[in-house]
């Protein structure tokens, strides 16, 4: 596991520290289970590397905007 891929998981988990809502972190487990699935796939471990980075920058970048801007619950 690369270095960025390590701080990458740092950074969504402490970005999910800050919002204990169970359906987000269900979403966020879901997803990156669901990356994991079709990323197995490719042969090429740099490739599978990158392909990871760029999946975890994604679910990061929406978990960012999710938190600038929270659902309000009534």
């Amino acid at each position: 596991m690369s270095i960025e891929r390590r701080r990458m998981e740092s950074a969504l988990r402490s970005l999910l520290d800050n919002y204990p809502d169970p359906a987000l972190h269900r979403w966020v487990n879901e997803t990156v289970t669901a990356f994991e699935k079709r990323l197995s796939g490719i042969v090429d471990p740099r490739e599978r590397d990158h392909a990871q980075q760029a999946a975890l920058i994604l679910i990061k970048t929406t978990l960012q905007k999710w938190s600038e801007n929270p659902p309000v619950r009534h």
